[in-house]
This record gives structure tokens, sequence and C-alpha cells, in this order.
């Protein structure tokens, strides 16, 4: 047996930006609730404080100017009037100052009897006129009414000794306001938790991204396990037909990606040069389901096929056999599973098109493979198809969560491991590889699916078809669409 030791690198490696980005994408996927809530609680809370914390406010207004009364004069009233602009700035110089003064606020009490005042008091002075505001603002639109009518009757008496003789001429009166000037801030305050929502919903992806356990490159892999990489499938998305049911993608069809295609011919390439002439029946597995071991074992065979090869398929995934349905096959047949637990004298293979593939698949799945795989009969049968294949290509089941693997992979001459990009996690693979090491299984190496830095390879989001298990997809991870990558 080759020797294929596993180890773990306690070495802390840096986190790509792009990686960190996809991981944050996939993490969306799978959080999204979470995400969604904590934006609308943020709004929630945020919008609701606002609206406790609302006071209406409401401003009474009036327009005056300042009448400045001198002895002397000529007219009827013995006095002389002026207005002009240095008299109106005089005043309002000195108005802020004596609606602050001690003087005017005991005034101000007495007039109103009260102790204290329920407003704030301000004025300003209309640009290139003689003229003046003078507002009140008050959460009571009577206090605020009450308060500007005394500010009118009391100014002169404060004002007196500043500027002598003078008198509040009202322009505009005031008058009772009955709607308050601001309004409830809860819609700019849930805009507000919104945004926070936002922040914290990224720091938990962020989070979720850096703490995530898997790989994202052949290099990760090779840092996790002693493997050969054998290859790097891109992701690629099939396309979708209007009519029929949905294909698996295969390097068989037109309209496949030529940077897939070409994944699969380096694959069939380099496996060719660890085969010894002897080495004919090829196992595939994974870790866990949905890493696309079904779609490298049918495309491999393919492959193999393509170049006059003698190639059977055998669907060893007794539980959820999907084959078949990858290929396009809906002709009922009898797989390994009815031939293990019946006679090995009939044996029926599908021919896939006008190809050297045969396919060795059942339609139904068996819900107890293990008992069948127990006995002798998978030994005898992959010796009566050895001198009749020119190589024989075993789809299984993933071997860290089924022992169904385990058991096949003691007939078999070699072991391809497909590791989905940032799919399982570490301790998965470890545990996967390290139960086949464990088994004498001999390793030819590693296959990294769903690649997104292969050059040429198209976005998409995997292919193929999922599980019916009925297990969950582990470690802490969530479930994963079934529909994306076995």
């Amino acid at each position: 047996m080759e020797q294929h030791t596993t180890h773990t690198n306690t070495e802390v490696q840096p986190i790509d930006l792009s990686v960190l980005l996809r991981r944050m994408g996939r993490a969306l996927t799978r959080l999204w609730p979470v995400c969604l809530a904590l934006i609308v609680l943020c709004a929630a809370l945020m919008g609701w404080r606002g609206h406790r914390s609302f006071r209406p406010m409401y401003r009474s207004e009036a327009v005056f100017s300042v009448n400045l009364s001198f002895v002397g004069g000529t007219d009827l009233s013995g006095y002389s009037q002026y207005y002009n602009k240095s008299a109106a700035q005089q005043v309002a110089d000195t108005f802020p100052y004596l609606l602050t003064s001690d003087r005017m606020q005991e005034l101000l009490l007495q007039r109103l009897g009260v102790t204290y005042l329920n407003g704030v008091i301000s004025s300003s002075a209309i640009k290139d006129t003689s003229f003046f505001v003078l507002t009140v603002e008050s959460p009571s639109p009577q206090d605020a009414y009450d308060i500007l009518c005394a500010v009118i009757d009391v100014y002169p008496q404060v004002n007196r000794l500043v500027l002598g003789e003078t008198q509040l001429v009202v322009n505009q009166e005031p008058s009772l306001p009955d709607t308050p000037y601001n309004a409830d801030p809860w819609v700019r305050s849930a805009v507000k938790g919104a945004a926070l929502g936002v922040v914290l919903a990224l720091a938990v992806l962020i989070v979720a991204a850096a703490l995530r356990r898997t790989v994202s490159s052949t290099g990760d892999v090779k840092r996790l396990v002693s493997l050969t990489a054998l290859a790097s499938i891109p992701r690629t998305a099939p396309k979708r037909r209007k009519n029929g049911p949905q294909q698996g993608l295969l390097i068989t069809r037109m309209q496949t990606d030529s940077a897939f295609c070409e994944a699969y011919r380096l694959l069939r390439l380099k496996l060719l040069r660890q085969l010894k002439d002897e080495d004919k029946v090829i196992m595939v597995t994974s870790s866990i389901p949905s890493e696309g071991k079904s779609s490298v074992s049918v495309n491999l065979a393919l492959s193999l096929a393509r170049e006059g090869k003698k190639v059977l398929l055998i669907d060893g995934d007794l539980r959820g056999p999907s084959d078949k349905a990858l290929l396009g096959i809906t002709k009922p047949s009898e797989g390994l599973g009815q031939c293990l637990s019946g006679s090995l004298d009939q044996v029926h293979f599908l021919r896939y098109e006008d190809t050297s593939l045969y396919v060795f698949a059942g339609s139904e799945p068996i819900h107890a493979p293990m008992n069948l795989l127990q006995y002798d009969k998978l030994e005898a049968l992959i010796n009566t198809l050895r001198p009749m294949f020119d190589y024989i290509v075993l789809d299984t089941p993933p071997c860290a969560m089924m022992a169904d693997a385990l058991a096949m992979c003691r007939h078999v001459d070699r072991v391809i491991y497909v590791i989905r990009e940032d799919f399982a996690a570490t301790t998965q693979i470890f545990e996967g590889i390290q139960a086949l090491a464990g088994a004498d299984a001999r390793m030819a190496g590693f296959v990294f699916n769903c690649a997104a830095n292969v050059r040429g390879s198209s976005s998409g989001y995997g292919y193929g078809y999922g599980y019916g298990y009925g297990y969950g997809y582990g470690y802490g991870y969530g479930k994963t669409k079934r529909k994306s990558a076995e």
C-alpha cells in the first residue's frame, strides 16, 4: 500500500480578500434571515426610541419695531419720533441680553404668575429693515402664546434704563399655535437603526466567513493532507433547458464550457500516468454530500470512453443513485444493489448513446446497503467485471458520513477524493481521508471541485444533483441546497 499521511497545519494562514468576499456571499445565503432580522430589529428599536423621546414643540411669533421717543418734538404729542437703521441695530444688539436679564425674568414671572418660564425666548432682526421677530418656543402652545404676550408688555420697562423711553410697535400680532413645528423623528431614527443593522449584519457575515474552516484552494488542501492534486474543476453552471428535465453538466455536450472540458482532459491524463496496467477499478468519493463526486465520476468515465476505452460506470451510491439522471437516462434498470441482493448470473448494462461507456445503475434506492456490502458478492462481481472492461469507475457515497465507501474501497485499485471549494469542514476532509487510509485504500489524489479561480471558468453556482438521504450536512455549516453539486 502507498502511504498517504494526513496532518493538520497549526500555522495561521492569511485570508485572501476575494476568498473572504466569496465566503461572505455564501454565508449570506445561509444567514440572510439573521441579517434581515438584525436590520428590522435595529430599525424598530431606534424608531421606537425616537418616538418615545419625541417632544412636540410649539412656536409663537410676533413681528415688531421699536419706537424710540425723545422729549422736545413739534408734533401734537410733544414727542419727536424717528425710526432708522442705526437705532434698529442698537436695539438688535441689546435685545438678546435684555431677554435673559434677571429683571426681565422677574417681571415675566410676576406678569404670568408662575415660578418658572416654560419656554425659550429668542429674537432676530430682519435684514436691511428696522423690524424684529420675537419668538417663544414651548412644549405647551398656550404657554408659548402667553409668554410672548408678556414679553411684549414688560419689555419697555426693562429697556427704559438702556435706551430710554421705548415702545414695541407690533406689526404682526402673536397667535396661539395649533400644531407643533417639529416632526416626530421616528422615520429618521428608523433609517439610522436600519443602517446600524446593516453594519451589524456585515460584521456577522465577516465573522462567519473568517471562522469558516474550509479549504479555498489546492494549497489549502495540501497543507491539510498529503495528497496529489489531480485537477481543479471550474465552477460552471449548466444551461437551463426550457423543455424537459434538467440534465447534468457533461463534457460531451456542445454548450459545456471549454475550461470545464479541459479540466477533465487534464484529470484523465494525470490519472493515467499514475495507473499501472493492473489498475482498472477507480473509486470516486468525497467527505459529505453535494461536493460533486457523482459529476466527477460521470465525466471521468466519459473522458476515458472518449479515448476509445471500454468503460463501465457503476453507481455505487445505493442510498441515492444519481448517475442516470446526470446522463439523462430515463430507462428503468437494475443496479448494484439489486445485483448484490440477487444473483450474479444476470447483470445488465445500459450503453450510453453511441459511446463505449456502459452504465450499471439502478433506479430505486436501497435503504440498508451495508447488509449487502458485507458479503463477498461485491468482490466476486468486481473480479467478474475486470476482464470485460478497460476501466471501471465506481461512484460511492461520502466516506466521512457513511461506511459504504469504506466497505467498497478494499475492492478497488485507486481512490479519487473530491473536495469542493469552501464547502466541507477541514475536520470532515481530514476524517474522511484518515478513514480511507485506515481501510488501506490506495489514494490516487484529490479533485478540487467548483473552483472559482480557474482561468476561463464561467460564473455559476455548481452543478448536478443532490441526495435524498435525509441527514444534515454537518459541523455547523447548515443545510445546503439539494440541487447544488452532487
